[in-house]
């Protein structure tokens, strides 16, 4: 009796082993995803600013202020990508629960949830400004400049906030559908699809 309890126990403490690094390299993906996108953001900011400034020297009118606010728009993009990428660098996940981990998932989910709806309302902002420059005759290019580069910041991070959400949504259903808790007859099962 005493041998079968011991290969149970440690069968046991080896499954519990595997259900935590399952978790765990989920979290690890989780954050891989995250820092890619930061990076993606990064590069989109840089872009931006590099032609921004250029194109806020070189032209005139609505189009110098076009390129004048995509500029000083990922100024904001760039610090928040940057900040995002520092930040990450202290979070492990081999210490995570499996609630713990979940828990920060989700939470990343709903962030980028929540800047689609902030994108959209940017998006209104440069619509009603480019509406608000025909009548503006001392602002007009301003307001005119101001708003396509606002509809257009807003519809590129729109679809970026959708994409990441849609993807890491997705990897969360995935992985919950490989790993399966159960009751059967004969006690509880643990299912994981590896």
């Amino acid at each position: 009796m005493g041998k079968t309890t011991a290969i149970l126990f440690i069968l046991l403490l080896l499954w519990v082993k595997a259900g935590a690094q399952a978790h765990q390299d989920f979290y690890a993906r989780s954050q891989e995803v995250n820092r890619s996108g930061m990076y993606f953001l990064g590069g989109w900011a840089a872009a931006n600013m590099a032609v921004g400034t250029y194109g806020w020297i070189r032209y005139d009118g609505d189009t110098r202020y076009f390129h004048q606010m995509n500029a000083a728009w990922n100024l904001v993009n760039a610090g928040i990508a940057t900040w995002a990428l520092l930040d990450s660098r202290g979070d492990d996940a081999s210490g995570l629960s499996y609630d713990e981990a979940m828990r920060k998932h989700i939470r990343s989910e709903n962030i980028y949830l929540i800047n689609a709806g902030l994108d959209l309302l940017y998006m209104a902002g440069g619509a009603w400004m480019i509406r608000a420059s025909s009548n503006s005759s001392e602002n007009e290019d301003m307001l005119k400049g101001y708003g396509q580069s606002v509809i257009m910041q807003g519809a590129f991070l729109f679809l970026f906030d959708l994409t990441k959400f849609g993807i890491q949504y997705n990897r969360r259903q995935n992985f919950l559908q490989d790993a399966r808790l159960g009751m059967t007859p004969g006690g509880i099962t643990l299912t994981i699809s590896l």
